[in-house]
């Protein structure tokens, strides 16, 4: 069952002129990045690190316009209470909605394919850090989007969902939570505040350095935030 949630939100998506809309705004900013802010021109690109170093600052402004719509749609539209009918599990609902949201995610990704391939044809790709730099960006797709879709479950008015998502993009990628959680501690050593630190971690992917740690660090963030969107849904469950 979970599946047919799925597809319904992953197709309904390209239904409508915005899908498309936020697809051309993603590979504008990206370029636009790419070109000018990362000097694609003039710096060393054999790990594309021009066109990766911006995308998680890009991917805040544009996945909240994705999850927006995942549970917030769903509430002003008044579906939300058929859809909590449905014989399946919260679990599976929040895990659905996530999956869509992820997937239009990658399609926007995949964006990037042909710029890859063209850089190949005029200079030497290293295709170690070309992969490390791709599982970066997913991680922090897959976190971003996971955040996104608990304000949507949170906040009914979907431009709301879309601003505290962004919010929360923007806090996550440019302050040192890392620095915050380990300073009231004691005996702490001192590379958890690397390991905790957004920068950090995905600096280390770009530089083609995948390790356990960063791995473990847009595994577990994930898990986190779906945990909590199951614990909203299903609350919102039994208040049925």
């Amino acid at each position: 069952m979970w599946n047919s949630v799925f597809k319904r939100d992953f197709m309904s998506f390209f239904y409508g002129a915005s899908a498309y809309f936020i697809l051309a705004v993603y590979s504008l900013m990206s370029a636009i990045a790419t070109f000018f802010w990362g000097e694609y021109l003039i710096t060393a690109n054999n790990s594309l690190i021009s066109f990766f170093a911006f995308q998680p600052q890009i991917m805040a402004v544009i996945i909240p316009a994705i999850t927006m719509r995942s549970w917030s749609e769903e509430r002003r539209n008044g579906t939300i209470e058929n859809l909590l009918t449905f014989p399946i599990t919260a679990f599976h609902l929040v895990i659905a909605k996530f999956a869509a949201a992820y997937a239009i995610s990658m399609v926007m990704l995949l964006f990037s394919l042909p710029f890859l391939i063209t850089s190949s044809l005029y200079f030497q790709i290293d295709w170690g850090g070309v992969f490390c730099s791709y599982l970066g960006a997913m991680g922090a797709a897959a976190v971003l989007t996971a955040a996104g879709c608990v304000v949507s479950a949170l906040v009914s008015i979907p431009a709301a969902a879309y601003l505290l998502g962004l919010l929360f993009g923007i806090l996550w990628i440019n302050f040192n939570w890392g620095w915050l959680i380990t300073s009231g501690m004691k005996n702490v050593p001192f590379y958890f505040e690397r390991v905790l630190n957004f920068g950090d971690v995905y600096q280390n992917f770009l530089n083609g350095q995948l390790n356990l740690a960063g791995i473990f660090y847009f595994v577990s963030l994930p898990i986190l935030l779906l945990f909590l969107n199951w614990l909203i849904v299903d609350n919102r469950r039994v208040q049925k």
